[in-house]
């Protein structure tokens, strides 16, 4: 399947059809039933889609990389990257189905297997603590039956390309997930098409141009989600577009996967950062073109509520006033979502970005005159960065029903939004999901043509 074959599907708003795949791994997760309690089955089978996703993609030229590691052991990794058509490879003679012929000393094998893998798959692996579930699954005779399983799926990034992973990925974190909070949700895909096409729909002439070097970051990225999808939208619109991932995510299962799935679409790993955006920016020298991102509700940034030196390296960059990220000010300890807005500000390019930014009611309406809530409003209508804020449908996310909105902010407002602010009711934007996904029972977006921000906004003109 051609680049150009994965983005047209991806502009394709039917829908995708992962239930085969995600039913035969749920299938494997039931083995594990007796050995691991459910809401630990994750442990493995996040790293296990991981490592086969890896092995299918390696397939072709698997026979290579090890003649070649035999010729020459010290072999570089770059150069091996060129054998394997990768940034990453694997010069064991095992696979999975191989493992499964020695059953006997299959824990071993398959560690050896997975050692086999470039350093940059070994430290992924390593950070889902995965040589412990091979351990558990060993002793508790669950080993074989998986691998066995695992090694009949076909991941193949040829038949299973990006768009599809990403929601067999998203599909089996939303049930791993369905009892999670509120403030730890998982964006549709249907949510991040129209957010990619807002952010597109006006002030992106630049992006047509030849080979041009385009910047995308979300700083809560997840699975990868919403940068794939950027990705792919802006390359139906212009093939030749060097487009550039940059992702910060806290999580380490997402992480994990979103940073294996970036490596398969050739981008930068050193672009994918494990890292919580309220302590560090990893991008402090790259301005953004776009910033596409979807941060935590209601989560805490200080208090004992709060993670673990989080209120310290805020209230530290905080004292630099503009020469950091929080000079508009601090909100209530008690909700992050207005300081990932002014550090996407700060990301976007002074001449040209453009964000779009899913948050729930609070950054519109908490906090009084005097508070730090209102004098970060006061800052972006100051300065002139919000282009819009647009009401979206309830029921739009899988842990929750609340109310959300998308903030538009822009540094390349055309003349006609100077000083002004668009508010759009979308609410009644929607139709319902033909099948239930989880507990999202009821409202879908849709991926709508790019012109319909512009329309949205003649409707509300009138």
């Amino acid at each position: 399947m051609t680049e150009k074959t994965i983005i047209d599907v991806m502009w394709d708003d039917n829908p995708v059809d992962v239930s085969t795949e995600v039913n035969f791994i749920w299938s494997i997760a039931n083995k594990l039933r007796g050995t691991f309690q459910s809401d630990k089955y994750k442990d493995v089978i996040i790293p296990m889609v991981i490592i086969r996703r890896f092995e299918c993609a390696l397939m072709p030229t698997k026979q290579k990389v090890v003649e070649q590691f035999k010729a020459m052991p010290s072999y570089p990794a770059k150069a091996m990257y060129k054998v394997s058509g990768y940034q990453f490879y694997n010069t064991s003679e095992f696979d999975l189905a191989e493992l499964v012929n020695d059953s006997e000393h299959l824990a071993a094998n398959f560690k050896s297997y997975i050692q086999g893998f470039s350093a940059n798959i070994q430290d992924i692996i390593k950070s889902l603590d995965f040589d412990k579930q091979i351990d558990k699954m060993d002793r508790n005779n669950r080993l074989l039956s998986v691998v066995k399983a695992f090694s009949e799926l076909d991941l193949n990034s040829v038949t299973i390309d990006n768009v599809k992973i990403g929601y067999i990925f998203e599909d089996l974190i939303r049930r791993f997930s369905e009892n999670a909070e509120a403030g730890d949700h998982y964006t549709g895909r249907d949510i991040i098409k129209l957010m990619v096409n807002i952010l597109l729909a006006e002030g992106c002439d630049d992006i047509f141009d030849d080979g041009k070097v385009i910047t995308v970051l979300d700083q809560a990225c997840g699975t990868g989600g919403m940068l794939l999808t950027s990705y792919n939208f802006i390359k139906r619109y212009n093939p030749t577009a060097d487009v550039r991932l940059f992702g910060q995510e806290i999580n380490p299962d997402s992480y994990a996967i979103c940073l294996a799935e970036m490596m398969i679409k050739g981008q930068n790993a050193e672009n994918i950062c494990y890292q919580d955006t309220m302590k560090a920016d990893r991008f402090a020298d790259t301005q953004m073109r776009f910033v596409i991102e979807n941060p935590p509700f209601g989560t805490p940034w200080g208090g004992k509520d709060a993670a673990e030196g989080v209120e310290q390296a805020i209230n530290e960059e905080y004292k630099k006033g503009f020469d950091g990220r929080w000079g508009a000010g601090l909100p209530g300890s008690g909700d992050m979502q207005l300081l990932f807005m002014q550090s996407a500000v700060d990301k976007m390019d002074d001449k040209l970005g453009r964000a779009a930014i899913i948050e729930n009611g609070s950054p519109l309406f908490t906090g009084g005159t005097a508070f730090g809530e209102s004098q970060i409003r006061r800052w972006l209508l100051e300065n002139d960065l919000i282009e819009a804020i647009i009401g979206l449908p309830t029921d739009l996310f899988y842990n929750t029903g609340i109310v959300t909105y998308i903030w538009v902010l822009s540094k390349n407002k055309r003349f006609e939004r100077k000083g002004k602010i668009q508010l759009i009711d979308a609410s009644s934007f929607f139709h319902k999901l033909r099948k239930a996904l989880g507990n999202k029972t009821q409202r879908d977006f849709g991926g709508r043509p790019l012109d319909d921000y512009q329309t949205i906004c003649r409707i509300c003109r009138k």
